[in-house]
């Protein structure tokens, strides 16, 4: 289910009109969200998510490590990440969750994951709950509040806006200009919001393209043994190497 009122009492509906979509609120609000149940360690390793006491403390600290160097590049300022792969068994959706899960690990911090990849949308599985809309749904006018389509995650102070159903015209909606408004909105309303958006693989897809121009930097994921140099090559020109925050191998 998505969040109630209660539960997001801060993030308060964003209207179609621009001025009220641009408000800002205070940064600290955000961590006083209530959190939904949480998911239990058992859970979280049943995600392959990371958390305080993973017995693999080797992709704990790997994770905490890249939050480490995003944070640099990016000043210690709030940031929209795309994160992207040369194909769809890259394993995108798995570093966008961890990601965002290292970056909610400081309390101080909180992470929000949009799920993008309107060919293969994976992000909504890691919920406990089948969610009924997400941000389409929400470019396409079929809801005119942003907490229809956030939802809690199970992990503190990170939360999901799945894909959702309304994908047809994904490419014109991204590219609108209520696209552009609402990620603006998502991040300047809480300056210790980070966001990670989960993207088709780049490359092969207009959509990809579209994000990758509204986002503040990008990570390329290379699945392991699944791609050649060309191919990466590739995907880093497409990206562009002053946007490129890195390259991850991920064998999950």
């Amino acid at each position: 289910m998505p969040l109630s009122d209660d539960n997001l009492k801060n993030d308060t509906a964003l209207k179609s009109n621009d001025s009220s979509m641009l408000e800002t609120v205070n940064a600290n609000q955000i961590t006083e969200m209530t959190e939904a149940p949480l998911l239990s360690a058992k859970e979280l390793d049943e995600r392959k998510i990371i958390y305080p006491g993973l017995d693999d403390y080797k992709t704990l600290n790997a994770y905490r490590e890249l939050r480490t160097n995003l944070l640099n590049k990016m000043n210690h300022n709030n940031f929209i990440c795309m994160v992207t792969g040369i194909s769809q068994q890259s394993g995108t959706s798995h570093v966008s969750m961890n990601l965002a899960t290292s970056i909610a690990l400081d309390q101080g911090k909180t992470a929000l994951v949009i799920d993008c990849n309107i060919y293969k949308p994976r992000i909504a599985s890691y919920l406990k709950e089948e969610p009924t809309i997400g941000l389409t749904n929400f470019l396409a006018k079929d809801t005119d509040s942003i907490t229809d389509i956030i939802y809690p995650s199970g992990i503190p102070r990170v939360r999901v806006i799945p894909v959702g159903n309304n994908t047809i015209h994904a490419a014109e909606l991204f590219s609108s200009n209520k696209m552009q408004n609402f990620i603006n909105s998502i991040k300047n309303r809480y300056p210790d919001r980070f966001i990670i958006i989960d993207t088709p693989p780049i490359g092969l897809y207009a959509e990809t393209q579209i994000l990758a121009s509204i986002c503040d930097t990008a990570i390329l994921v290379v699945g392991y043994g699944q791609s050649n140099s060309s191919q990466v090559e590739a995907g880093i020109d497409a990206i562009g190497k002053d946007k490129l925050a890195g390259l991850i191998l991920n064998n999950q």
